[in-house]
């Protein structure tokens, strides 16, 4: 039995939280306030029906197991959990309040559009519109479907989170459209679907291109377009076939920014979808692919994206694929020995090629005429390609070569018209056939040689080869007339040769004697068994021999008084480099010195020697020989 409330219901709670439950099958509030106070807990077990007073909730609780029905005036800054339909026949101030829909089967309808600030879905089943409907802050779908059938549902948060989700999603018929509100270049996320038929969840994202405030609106029709007046034969002739299971529209309601669309799909059941195309309703009408189209195939989240999507056509797409003719590119010339990679791309799923193969990517060896068929999604295309190999020069760098350390050598590559030498260290030229090489240790020499269009290297090898070393020795100075004998150092040769051969007792060996009367420098050159030569220079000066008069005493004393105890030569001390022998008659010496300078004492190993006649030779350096005898007088 319903009651009729004919005073002002005031419930107010201060400080404590206070709990109404009413219960009757219709509640009726005429000409009445029902005050709902911040933290009061009211319960209605059955309908509501705000007839002509007015019902305000301030931060309270209000729930309804029943409809809500709305003919006066509703305010509500706080919760509304309602189990039953929602009708709204005159004013609605949602303030900051949220609905909750927690109901199985529930409608939001009534005379007038409802405006909440937050909408939550709860329950079970599917929540439906038979009104506009405008969201001020947020939808909260959870895991339930809202068939806005032919109406519109509008978010005026532009905060990309306005809308959330675990499974839930919007859907709708040819009409009805979900609209967001944006101002950001971030992803808006339009939660499509359907469970009319089969159940999908088809969603699409707009991503403006800048952050000036637009209102984009898109929706999902869950049947083949062609139902709908869109014949899916009337294509391009770049379309191969289009998705008869279900299409969307996307539009720019205000604004004039352009932007990205996102269409995800389930390549499982929907088959693989690589294009978006747009409804031209300009006669004769017929469905276009769109520019700077792209996918991602990635199973139950693929996706084709419009890359920049200006809001100049119609606003219905549906996925597809287009005819993806392959393009093998121009025709290609090449040398032997190269290998031409020739590439389909990776949009088809299946390949033949002219040679058997079966891959997206063959290598090309030879010259001749390439063909490949490709297919994807029931289209096939084919295109060929000639590859054309010219033959290699004939690179000749020559043959490997040996020379010694610091020599230079001249290369002569052949077989080409331009010739570039890789390795440079040493080289006079890097780019001529045939530069003089002067490496500093073994080098191999590698050279490029091109003729026309093709280019073949190969190398040589120019080993070194280390000299033998030589020391010819000190410039000396010697006295004109005299001799001096060579003693060079050397090691690692097998001939040495000495020059100019003035004054030289051999000039083939390495340690002659030399025999001067003027200043001569003398060059040692030796070789190696490989014919490797070094060579070293001495200068042998020559200057006039001093003349000191050499006077030669015949006898001496050596009796021990001081007085001529030893034999005396005048002038000996001036050439230190003399040798004397004295002999006995007999022919035995006894007395030999190098350098004799006054000492003899006519003694024998330190025995005196009897007086007798003596017989001398005294060899001055470069000087003279001197013979004669002396006696010594006892």
């Amino acid at each position: 039995m319903a009651k009729n409330l004919k005073y002002i219901l005031l419930i107010k709670v201060f400080l404590l939280v206070f709990q109404l439950n009413c219960f009757s099958q219709l509640m009726t509030n005429n000409s009445g306030l029902i005050y709902i106070s911040n933290g009061a807990i009211v319960k209605i077990s059955g309908d509501i029906e705000n007839k002509t007073g007015s019902i305000l909730n301030n931060n309270g609780e209000l729930t309804i197991s029943g409809n809500l029905i709305n003919n006066s005036q509703l305010n509500s800054n706080g919760n509304i959990n309602l189990y039953g339909n929602w009708q709204n026949n005159s004013v609605f101030n949602h303030f900051n309040g949220n609905v909750i829909l927690e109901g199985n089967t529930q409608i939001i309808g009534g005379a007038n559009p409802s405006d909440f600030y937050n909408l939550t879905l709860m329950g079970n089943e599917i929540k439906s519109l038979n009104q506009n409907v405008n969201i001020s802050n947020s939808l909260v779908l959870n895991d339930r479907e809202i068939d806005i059938a032919n109406f519109n549902l509008e978010i005026e948060n532009p905060n990309t989170t306005a809308i959330s989700r675990t499974t839930g999603f919007v859907s709708n018929n040819l009409q009805g459209r979900l609209i967001r509100k944006t101002n950001s270049n971030t992803n808006y996320l339009f939660p499509l679907g359907s469970s009319n038929i089969l159940q999908r969840y088809r969603p699409v994202e707009i991503i403006p291109v800048n952050n000036t405030t637009n209102k984009y609106s898109a929706g999902m029709v869950n049947h083949n377009a062609g139902n709908d007046g869109f014949n899916l034969n009337q294509t391009d002739t770049n379309i191969c076939n289009l998705n008869n299971k279900y299409y969307h529209f996307v539009n720019r309601d205000s604004g004039s920014t352009y932007a990205r669309i996102i269409f995800y799909y389930d390549s499982l059941t929907d088959g693989i979808q690589t294009t978006a195309a747009n409804w031209n309703s300009t006669p004769p009408a017929k469905w276009k692919e769109t520019d700077s189209t792209q996918y991602i195939f990635n199973n139950s989240t693929s996706n084709v994206k419009i890359n920049h999507w200006l809001f100049t056509g119609s606003n219905i797409f549906v996925l597809g694929n287009s005819s993806n003719k392959v393009e093998l590119g121009q025709n290609h010339t090449g040398c032997f020995g190269d290998t031409i990679l020739l590439d389909a791309s990776n949009q088809f799923t299946s390949y033949l090629w002219s040679n058997g193969s079966n891959t997206q990517t063959i290598n090309a060896i030879s010259s001749g005429v390439y063909h490949v068929t490709v297919s994807a999604n029931n289209c096939t295309s084919n295109d060929s390609i000639t590859v054309s190999l010219t033959p290699l020069p004939l690179a000749n760098a020559g043959n490997d070569v040996s020379i010694c350390q610091g020599d230079s050598i001249q290369l002569n590559a052949t077989g080409g018209t331009i010739y570039n030498w890789l390795t440079s260290s040493g080289l006079s030229n890097a780019n001529i056939s045939n530069p003089i090489a002067n490496p500093a240790n073994n080098t191999s020499y590698i050279v490029n040689v091109t003729n026309g269009q093709c280019s073949k290297t190969d190398t040589v090898l120019v080993t070194t080869l280390s000299k033998p070393t030589v020391n010819a020795g000190v410039d000396s100075t010697i006295y004109e007339g005299s001799q001096y004998q060579f003693t060079p150092t050397v090691s690692n040769y097998s001939t040495a040769i000495w020059a100019p051969l003035t004054g030289l007792s051999n000039a083939n060996i390495l340690n002659p004697i030399a025999t001067l009367n003027n200043t001569t420098t003398y060059i040692l050159t030796v070789y190696d068994n490989n014919g490797c030569y070094n060579y070293d220079a001495i200068t042998l000066t020559t200057i006039p021999k001093p003349f000191y008069e050499i006077v030669i005493n015949n006898t001496f004393t050596p009796n021990v008084d001081g007085v001529n105890d030893t034999w005396f030569i005048d002038n000996i001390s001036q050439y230190p480099d003399n040798h004397l022998s004295i002999y006995n008659r007999n022919g035995h010496i006894v007395y030999d010195k190098q350098g004799y300078n006054n000492e003899w004492d006519g003694k024998y190993y330190g025995n005196d020697l009897p007086e007798a006649t003596y017989y001398y030779i005294l060899n001055i350096s470069g000087q003279d020989v001197f013979k004669g005898d002396v006696t010594i007088i006892r």
